[in-house]
C-alpha cells in the first residue's frame, strides 16, 4: 500500500486507573497491543497513542502501574496523561486529539481480529461519508440486549452496520470535531459527571452505530478490570494465558 507523504493522524486514546494494589493486575498494555495487532499493519495513518491514567484509588502505586505499562509497550510509542476520573480523561482526550477520528478504548477490552474485516482507514472513510460520529465494537452479539434496546441493520454489504438507540463507553471510534462541539460542553457542564458517557449522554445526543451486521458475534472481549463478572474473568484468564504462551514462542 502506497501512503501519501502526510498520512494524517489517528488517535488511540486509552483510559485506565490504578485500580489494584497489585500492578500485575494492570490491563491497559493489553488493550493497546490488541489495537495495534488488529489495526496497525500498513495503515496510512500516523498513530498517536495516549494512555489517560487516574492515580486513584491507589496513588502511591501510580509510578509502579506506569512502569508495568511502559515495560510492556517498549516497542510502541505513547505518552501518559494524568487525569482525575474517566469523565476528566475522556474530556481531555477531546482537547488534545490531533486527528479527525479517534479510538476511545477502556483499559480492559481487547479486539477479536478474526471478526473485524475492515481497516481503520476504511472505517473512518465510511464514517465520514455517512456522517457517523460514533461507531462501537460490541462486546455482545449484535442484537437487542442491555442498553441496545433497538438494533437495526444498516450500512451495505461491503460495510455492514447496525443502527442503535444508545451509546456505551465500550470501544468506539468517534468523530473528534463533532464530539468537541456537542459532547464536550455537556461533560464540562454542571451535570457532566452525573450524565456520564452512556445512558445519560444518550438523552442528549441520541444513539449511534455498531460495527458489523445484525447477528455478528462480539468483536471485542471484556477482560473486566474490576474483576466482578465470572464469565469475563474466564475470558481474562484465557486471554492472558494465550499472551504468555505466545511471548515464549
Amino acid at each position: 500500500m502506497e501512503c501519501p507523504a502526510d498520512p494524517g493522524v489517528f488517535n488511540v486514546n486509552v483510559f485506565t486507573n490504578v485500580a489494584s494494589r497489585d500492578p500485575g493486575h494492570c490491563l491497559a498494555q493489553h488493550a493497546v497491543r490488541s489495537f495495534f495487532e488488529t489495526f496497525g499493519g500498513t495503515e496510512c495513518f500516523r498513530f498517536v497513542t495516549r494512555i489517560f491514567i487516574d492515580p486513584n484509588p491507589n496513588p502511591d502505586l501510580y509510578e509502579a502501574w506506569k512502569s508495568v505499562i511502559r515495560d510492556a509497550l517498549a516497542d510502541i510509542p505513547f505518552e501518559f496523561v494524568e487525569t482525575r476520573g474517566l469523565i476528566d480523561g475522556f474530556a481531555r482526550s477531546l482537547d488534545v486529539s490531533e486527528g479527525a477520528f479517534a479510538m476511545q478504548l477502556e483499559h480492559d477490552f481487547v479486539f477479536m481480529p478474526r471478526r473485524i474485516d475492515h481497516s481503520i482507514g476504511e472505517i473512518v472513510s465510511r464514517m465520514g461519508q455517512a456522517r457517523i460520529n460514533y461507531l462501537r465494537f460490541n462486546k455482545r452479539t449484535n442484537h437487542p440486549a442491555a442498553y441496545d434496546l433497538a438494533v437495526e441493520p444498516n450500512g451495505d454489504p461491503d460495510f455492514p452496520l447496525c443502527r442503535i438507540n444508545g451509546r456505551s463507553n465500550n470501544p468506539h471510534v468517534i468523530d473528534v470535531d463533532w464530539y468537541r462541539k456537542v459532547v464536550l460542553p455537556i461533560l464540562r457542564g454542571p451535570g457532566g459527571q452525573a450524565i456520564g458517557l452512556e445512558g445519560g449522554l444518550c438523552r442528549y445526543v441520541g444513539g449511534g452505530y455498531l460495527y458489523g451486521d445484525y447477528g455478528l458475534a462480539r468483536t471485542v472481549d471484556h477482560l473486566d478490570g474490576r474483576r466482578l463478572r465470572f464469565s469475563d474473568g474466564i475470558r481474562r484468564r484465557l486471554y492472558l494465558l494465550r499472551e504468555r504462551r505466545q511471548s515464549h514462542i
